[in-house]
C-alpha cells in the first residue's frame, strides 16, 4: 500500500479492511482480521483523517454556522459566543472535514447557533474514526495473542514428539528385554516356557509382586525357569485378553467375569473361549473392568502362592469362624467347671488316704 488512498473514496480492500475495524462484536480468536502488513497504513490513514483542523480552519466554520443559523436571545454578544466556541473546538482537536459536516448538520437540526449541539455533531462524526483506530490496536494485540499461543503450541508439539519418541523408545526397550527374558525362559523350561506374546501380555497386567511378604520380580524369576512364574504368566496373559475383549464390547461383563474365574482351575478351556471370543463382533458397549475382575486376578495370583490382599467375603468367611469358634468355647465352660469339681474332689478324697499310707 505504497500509494495512499484518500478515506474520502477509499478502494474495495480499503473500504473492506475498514469495515473490519468495526466490528458488531469484541475483536477475538474467532474474528476476521485485516492483514498486518496492512495496519500500519490504515492507521496512518486514520490519523491523517483526525488531523486536527488549524485556527483559521475553525473560525471559518464557526462564522458559517453563525451566517446561516438562527441565533437565540440567550446570545447577548455572538461574537463573543463565536470566539468562544472556536477555541474550544480548537482545543478539542477535531479535523477540518469533521467541522464542515457538522456545521451542515447542526445547520439543519436543531437550526440554532449552538455550541452543545456544534460539539454532539462533531463527537457523532468523529467517533466512528476513533473507534477505527482503537479496532486497529485491538487487532495488533489480538496478531501478538495468536502469535503466542501459536509459538505455545509448537512448544508443546515439540515437548509431546519428543515425550512420544522417549516413550516409544521406553516402549522398544522394554520389549526387548521382554523377548530376552522369554529366549532365558524357553531355554531353562523348554515348550512349557510362555511364548513372548504372553510375557507381554501379562506385563500389561502384573505389578509388584510379594511372596511369603518379600517382593519378588516376576520377569527374573521367569528367566530362572521357576515354574510358578511362568504359569503366572500365561494365566494372566488370558486374563488381558479377557480385559481387552470387554473394553472392544466383544463379550458381555457377565461372561469376561465368569471366564477370568475360571482360569485357575480351567485353563484350557479358558484358552478355548477366549479363541472364540476373538473373533466375534463388538455387541457390547465396552469399558474398562470392573472391581470384581481385578479381585479375579488376586485368585490367579494366590493360585501362583503370591501375596494378596484379603478378599471381602473371604473376610466375612473368616469372622464367621471366629464367632463360631469363640461360641464353642463358651459352651466348654460349664463343662470345664465340672471337670475342675471333680479333680478338686477327687484330690481331696485321695490326700488323707495317701497320707495314713505313708510309714
Amino acid at each position: 500500500m505504497s500509494n495512499v488512498v484518500p478515506l474520502q473514496q477509499p478502494a474495495p480492500a480499503m473500504e473492506f479492511h475498514l469495515r473490519l475495524l468495526t466490528p458488531s462484536w469484541p475483536i477475538d480468536a474467532y474474528s476476521t482480521l485485516v492483514p498486518l502488513d496492512a495496519l500500519p497504513a490504515l492507521q496512518r490513514e486514520i490519523e491523517a483523517r483526525l488531523r486536527p483542523a488549524k485556527r483559521s480552519e475553525v473560525n471559518a466554520c464557526v462564522a458559517t454556522l453563525m451566517a446561516s443559523t438562527n441565533i437565540g436571545p440567550g446570545i447577548k454578544d455572538p461574537e463573543t459566543y463565536g470566539k468562544a466556541m472556536a477555541e474550544d473546538l480548537t482545543e478539542a482537536g477535531y479535523p477540518a472535514d469533521v467541522l464542515k459536516e457538522a456545521v451542515k448538520q447542526v445547520r439543519r437540526d436543531p437550526g440554532w447557533f449552538s455550541s452543545p449541539a456544534m460539539f454532539e455533531a462533531c463527537e457523532r462524526l468523529v467517533e466512528p474514526w476513533r473507534k477505527r483506530l482503537r479496532g486497529i490496536a485491538q487487532m495488533e494485540a489480538e496478531y501478538a495473542r495468536r502469535q503466542q499461543e501459536a509459538a505455545e503450541r509448537a512448544v508443546e508439539a515439540k515437548r509431546k514428539a519428543q515425550w512420544e519418541a522417549e516413550a516409544e523408545a521406553r516402549r522398544q526397550a522394554k520389549v526387548k528385554w521382554l523377548r530376552h527374558v522369554g529366549e532365558q525362559a524357553h531355554e531353562r523350561l523348554g515348550d512349557a516356557a510362555p511364548l513372548v506374546l504372553d510375557i507381554e501380555l501379562a506385563d500389561a497386567l502384573i505389578g509388584r509382586l510379594y511372596r511369603s511378604g518379600k517382593p519378588v520380580s516376576w520377569l527374573n524369576a521367569l528367566a530362572q525357569g521357576e515354574q510358578w512364574a511362568a504359569t503366572c504368566c500365561q494365566q494372566m496373559a488370558l486374563a488381558e485378553r479377557v480385559r481387552r475383549a470387554l473394553e472392544q464390547g466383544r463379550i458381555s461383563w457377565e461372561e469376561g467375569l465368569a471366564t477370568t474365574k475360571r482360569i485357575p482351575t480351567d485353563e484350557e478351556s479358558v484358552r478355548r473361549q477366549i479363541a472364540d471370543m476373538q473373533d466375534r463382533p463388538p455387541q457390547y458397549l465396552g469399558g474398562p473392568p470392573l472391581e470384581s475382575f481385578w479381585r479375579a486376578l488376586w485368585r490367579i495370583l494366590r493360585a501362583c502362592e503370591c501375596d494378596t490382599p484379603v478378599l471381602p467375603e473371604e473376610a466375612a468367611a473368616a469372622t464367621v469362624n471366629n464367632l463360631k469358634h469363640l461360641t464353642g468355647l463358651a459352651a466348654l465352660e460349664d463343662t470345664r467347671k465340672i471337670l475342675d469339681r471333680q479333680v478338686a474332689e477327687e484330690w481331696e478324697v485321695r490326700l488323707p488316704k495317701r497320707a495314713t499310707e505313708e510309714p
